[in-house]
């Protein structure tokens, strides 16, 4: 069959009167390593968008992403794009699936059967000679991260349309996009499938002063509904919107700072979560409830020839509007999840991960994370812990490190580390076989991205 195909590509390549200028570009991220418990058992993982991802992160995962040009003439270029992603995560929280039993079966233990897969992106683009950017398919769309939580506070990624980076004069650029997420949530039986529709407006990079930028988003959401889905009562179509603004500060110790606030209501609302949401702003539910949410956020990274230093504070807040319906007396709640429960509440977390550099290719870092979050019920809390309202969570890592250069971004990098896990949240959500709310691990990693 793909002798058949070979003749048919190049009569394509002929046909269109171009020939990809190079080879297929390559590009991705990994990580993968070993974890030991100084208690035994299980070496365990808080969330690491809590507390952070140095000597946190249990999983082996991994990004393919493959690019090639077909067609470039006249600066009118049409590309293919597509990443696979492999994760050796199974279900379970803070659990380790480094497992390398071939002939386990059972999910999340073995090499390989714990291994999923998943395409990521699959889209085609169109750049024009203006620099203007025409594409339409499955993609991971202009993402905002802050690597030392591995956390996406801006991510509207999936299926859609778009036109990006068209020029605002000398006043930066604005792109446009339709995007959809679909739900696959059982409502008492009732058409569980459910699509999201966002328009997603964009200016980025608007000047201010020497080195000093701001970016503006928009995103409006809406669900069309069946009429079975509209006469289920715990369902309600949530028109649904989401602003924020970015200010991006440039040179500041070979670095840079990043500042942001995000307002968000009802299916948006999550935002005001803070890094308890993981990166889940990209969908939009239709909730019984209607709420608000809003987020500060300040993060950064510095880099001086002897050290550097990674840094990022979150603060949010949720309000649930109509969260007497459920719950009269302004009570919290440990029953299910209700309004109660997700009302009216403050997130926050900080981390920090400062290095010094003994030489251009070794480093000594300590990254220490803080995080206080509701004690929301949807977990299974120990009885000392039933009155408290809020849980912390709290890790320290020392790690040695080898990477080229030595600086904050270089990459592949190889560490040797040991964490101490602790807090409340830690004993929370901890499986029962452990009776401390607190362990020390140790263990090695590698991280790549090319």
């Amino acid at each position: 069959m793909k002798a058949k195909w070979l003749p048919i590509s190049a009569a394509v390549a002929l046909a269109l009167g171009s020939v990809s200028a190079s080879a297929i570009d390559f590009h991705g991220y990994a990580r993968s390593g070993i974890n030991y418990s100084a208690q035994g058992g299980n070496a365990y993982c808080l969330n690491k968008q809590l507390v952070g991802r140095l000597g946190n992160e249990c999983d082996t995962y991994m990004e393919l992403g493959f690019s090639e040009t077909i067609f470039d003439k006249a600066d009118n270029k049409f590309a293919f794009h597509t990443t696979l992603a492999f994760d050796t995560k199974g279900s379970g929280s803070g659990v380790d699936y480094q497992g390398n039993n071939w002939q386990d079966n059972s999910a999340g233990k073995g090499a390989w059967s714990g291994i999923r897969t998943a395409v990521e992106e699959v889209y085609a683009d169109y750049k024009m000679p203006s620099g203007i950017n025409l594409w339409a398919g499955k993609r991971f769309y202009q993402r905002k991260d802050i690597h030392i939580l591995d956390y996406y506070y801006m991510n509207n990624s999936g299926t859609g349309f778009g036109v990006e980076d068209i020029p605002v004069g000398d006043l930066g650029s604005v792109s446009v996009a339709l995007l959809k997420s679909q739900t696959d949530t059982n409502h008492d039986g009732v058409d569980a499938d459910i699509n999201s529709y966002k328009l997603d407006a964009r200016w980025n990079s608007i000047p201010l002063w020497a080195d000093g930028t701001l970016d503006a988003q928009f995103v409006y959401s809406w669900q069309k509904l069946t009429d079975n889905q509209k006469e289920d009562p715990n369902l309600r179509s949530n028109n649904s919107f989401l602003t924020m603004l970015e200010w991006t500060q440039g040179n500041i110790l070979g670095g840079f700072n990043k500042l942001s606030f995000t307002f968000a209501n009802n299916g948006f609302d999550n935002i005001g979560t803070g890094t308890n949401a993981g990166d889940s702003v990209a969908m939009n539910a239709p909730y019984p409830t209607r709420g608000k949410g809003y987020r500060f956020i300040d993060w950064g990274v510095f880099e001086q020839q002897s050290w550097n230093l990674g840094y990022a504070l979150v603060f949010a807040h949720l309000h649930i509007d109509d969260i007497k319906k459920t719950n009269p007396n302004g009570e919290y709640m440990y029953g299910g999840w209700t309004a109660g429960d997700r009302g009216n509440n403050n997130y926050f977390t900080i981390a920090v991960r400062p290095g010094y550099k003994w030489s251009d290719f070794t480093s000594t870092l300590l990254e220490v994370g803080y995080s206080k979050v509701p004690a929301t019920s949807g977990t299974t809390m120990r009885e000392n812990y039933k009155e408290r309202k809020h849980l912390s969570a709290t890790k320290v890592t020392l790690a040695q490190q080898w990477s080229p250069k030595s600086t904050f971004w270089a990459r592949p990098s190889i560490r040797v580390f040991t964490s101490w896990l602790g807090g409340d949240l830690m004993e929370n959500t901890q499986t029962g076989y452990k009776n401390d709310h607190h362990e020390v691990v140790l263990g090695a990693q590698m991280e790549a991205w090319w």
